[in-house]
Parts: structure tokens; sequence; C-alpha cells
């Protein structure tokens, strides 16, 4: 495909004016160097009331004017909702120790290993359903316990064990809420793994009302775009826009599709870039997203020729993100800008900050490596952390107990916050690994760029073929 986008007479060098770069605007690099998505990055609130297949929350099972356990297992669950986990895991303890013939004893263990699973101690977690399974083996619980441990396997990255699990769950429990979850993370697996058809084939069956239809479908349009089936792609992405949503992660990966919706619109090979721009406007402001979506909004203006509104809107991103990983784009922007109105002086600055901010990775591979090994030196500690903390939860709180907790407080919180931490730096190491094929193309851009204005003269339009696709 020799399509090129031109501006008067000379050719914006940027990997997305071609066709096949349709895959790109969907994938985990985004289209405007940002990539910080990817599928499994919008994933339900797990201490919301809405989180899982169906209503999870049961007190009005309970008779109406039981007291006590009642009592105790509502103020548990509200420490839940506010995240007070480590406080929940000791109430929901309480209750299991105190009360073991309680109605609700079996879903107290499920919130407390849920408590654990969300301080990510998935060690103490794994314990507590594994021992509900034993200990409740009539539960309605069930296939929850057995669906949670397999999604602890997948957030562990242990595929083959969590589909063991998928498997066992789809034999004996295949009219349960908890298969419909499990088949969303089998298909979370599939897509991981690289096999994306039978990611689709699993996801395509979560239909709307399902509170995994906007996560599934928003999956199923990174694996069409991987296969470069766009319309397909287009058609995941549009029917999560058109969906009511209940709660703030669906209106985040709403914004995020109708972003992915922009690109496609932005990307194809008769672009629409009124079309994109629709879909960029309409990503609100409190949104994951909304850098990315203004990012877009000034190349649509770039391609309408209003470079003036496009630097503005680049500058805006600069000053209001400016650890974005996009922003080394937003400065080329504003330099691509300064080279067409042939003004090589205002561009020589912008364009050698988007060539500095891209020279190395956001994230260094020894930077990675050491964050790694910190991280393993302090497993040990971690691991006796949440078994001291699930010996304490099983046990009344009396005042040696109490004591005890307290006690153990601040080592927890210090070896949590330290969890906490690698996590974010793990993500943010992930967006840097996303984001490498667009610091790649933003260095190479700017530097060509720079290389034009330095001359004092417009380059020659040069001819080039489609950008290697990186998934």
């Amino acid at each position: 495909m020799k399509s090129f986008l031109s501006v008067d007479k000379m050719t914006l060098r940027t990997s997305f004016i071609k066709a096949s770069a349709i895959g790109l605007a969907v994938a985990c690099t985004s289209l405007f160097a940002k990539a910080t998505d990817t599928p499994n990055q919008y994933q339900q609130d797990e201490w919301s009331p809405e989180y899982g297949s169906s209503t999870w929350m049961y007190e009005n099972s309970a008779g109406l004017f039981e007291t006590g356990p009642l009592d105790d297992y509502r103020a548990a669950k509200r420490l839940f909702l506010n995240r007070r986990f480590l406080d929940a895991v000791y109430a929901f303890g309480k209750i299991q120790t105190k009360y073991p013939s309680f109605r609700l004893a079996d879903e107290a263990a499920f919130y407390m290993a849920k408590s654990f699973e969300n301080l990510r101690m998935h060690k103490a977690a794994k314990s507590v359903y594994e021992d509900a399974i034993k200990r409740y083996p009539q539960s309605d619980q069930l296939a929850k316990y057995h669906f949670q441990l397999m999604n602890i396997d997948y957030k562990e990255g242990k595929y083959k064990e969590g589909m063991d699990k998928y498997q066992f769950i789809a034999k004996n429990f295949g009219k349960s809420d908890a298969k419909i979850d499990a088949d969303y993370i089998a298909g979370q697996i599939k897509f991981e793994q690289g096999l994306y058809q039978e990611s689709i084939d699993l996801l395509s069956s979560i239909l709307p009302g399902n509170a995994n239809y906007f996560y599934a479908r928003y999956t199923m349009g990174f694996a069409y775009s991987r296969m470069n089936m766009a319309d397909e792609a287009e058609n995941s992405f549009r029917a999560i826009t058109e969906q009511p949503v209940s709660n703030k992660s669906e209106r985040d990966i709403q914004n995020a599709a109708k972003v992915k919706l922009g690109h496609i619109f932005f990307s194809v090979e008769k672009p629409d870039f009124v079309a994109a721009a629709q879909m960029y406007v309409q990503v609100q402001k409190d949104s994951p997203v909304f850098d990315e979506a203004m990012l877009g909004i000034a190349w649509c203006f770039l391609k309408a020729r209003k470079l003036d509104d496009a630097m503005k809107v680049a500058k805006w991103i600069i000053n209001n993100f400016p650890e974005s990983f996009i922003a080394s784009e937003a400065y080329f922007v504003i330099g691509f800008c300064y080279y067409i109105k042939e003004d090589w002086r205002n561009a020589i600055e912008p364009l050698s900050e988007a060539e500095k901010r891209t020279e190395k990775p956001m994230v260094s591979v020894a930077s990675r490596d050491s964050a790694r090994q910190a991280y393993d030196a302090m497993q040990s500690q971690f691991d006796s952390v949440q078994v001291l903390a699930l010996d304490l939860a099983r046990q009344l709180p009396t005042p040696r107990v109490e004591s005890k907790r307290k006690a153990l407080r601040p080592t927890f919180d210090k070896v949590h916050q330290a969890v906490e931490d690698y996590a974010s730096f793990m993500q943010r190491s992930i967006q840097s690994v996303h984001f490498e094929y667009n610091r790649k193309r933003v260095l190479d851009d700017a530097g060509f760029y720079l290389a034009c204005v330095r001359s004092g003269s417009a380059c020659a339009p040069e001819e080039i073929g489609p950008p290697e696709i990186v998934f």
C-alpha cells in the first residue's frame, strides 16, 4: 500500500498513516504513542457491589430479625466495601470462628479470602478458599471458591493451572454464574497466549447485562485487530459505547473504547478525521485515556490544517500531563506544526524535546531487574506476614490476640506498601514495553524533521513502506 497523508508537498512521516496501521491503532501499542492500556487493564472493581456476574451481597437472605452474627457480618461487609481489607479479614474470620453454623459463614469465608486477594496476599487467599471448599462442600459459594483460585492463577501468570481449573469449573458448575466469570478469565488467558480466535470464542458468549460484557468486548476488539479483522474490531468497541454504564470501571473502559474507535477512523485507508474527532471529544476529562484522546484531537486539527489549534491542544497536554508517555508526541506535534509553517527557529525546541524524551526507554531493563531483585528479597517476609495475619484472623479477638494484631500492623503496612509500590512500578514498566515501538517511531520522526529544520529547508517527501506492526 502506497497511501500517504501529505501536508502540502511534504509527507507526514508517522507510522499510523498506512492502512495497515489499523492493527496498531487498537493494539497494546497505542496509535498516539501512549499504549498504557491492555485488554486486562480495565477490570471490575473487585470490592464493589457490582463485582461478578451477579450480586454477591446476601444480607437480605438472612432472617430479618436475626442479630448477633448478622450484625457482625454487616459490619465486616462495610469494612470490605470501604476497602479496609485487613480489618475485614479479621472481622470475617471472627464470624467463621465464633459462629461456625451461621447461615452466611460460607460467604464470610469468601469475603475473607477476597480481602486477602485485594491486598495481593494470594498465599493467604488461596488457603482460605481451599479451606472453604472442604468446610462448605454444599455451599452455593462453592463454584466461586474454585473460580477465585483460577483467577489467582491467572493473576500470577500460571496459565496452565488456571485452564485446568477452568475445565473443572466447566464440568462441575456449567450452569453457574461463576462459569461465566471463568469464561471471561479463560478468554483473557487465551488472549495472553496469542490464541486470539479461541479467546474470541470464549468471550463472545458473554452477553449484554452480564457484568463481564464490557471487558469481554474490549478484549475481543484487541483480538480482532491482531487478526487484522478491522470491521469486527470496530464492532466490538462500538458495542461497548452503546451500553449504559453502572460503575467507574465500565465508564473507564467505555472511554477507552471511544479512543480506540477514534484511532480506527483516523487510521483507515480513507481516514475520516471528523468521525475520529467526534469519538475523541466524547471522552470524559477524568478518564485515564483523556490525554490520549486530546492528542488524537491535536492530530485531527493538524490534518485539518488548523495548526494553531493543534499546537494549543498539544501544549495543554504537556502542561497537564507532563509525565504521560504521550507527552513526547505532543512535543512532536508542536514541532511538526512549526515545520509545516516553515518556522524553523521555533520548530527546533519542541522537536529536540521530543527526541530527548524518546532517546531511552521510560523504564530501563536495569531498573526492572533491580526492582525485581528487591521484591524477591522481601518475598519471605511477605509470606510470613500473610501467614501470621491469617493465623490471627482465625482466632477470636481476645485482648491477647488484639495485642498481637496491633503489634503486627506496622510491619504489615510496611510490607504491603512495598508490594503496592512494586506493583505500580511493574505496571509502568509494562507500559514502557508497550510504548517501545512508538518511542522509536517518535524518536525517528523527531530526528528526521529536526535535521530538516536545522538545514533551514523543507525535506523532500520520503517514500517509506508500511511500518512494522508490533503487537
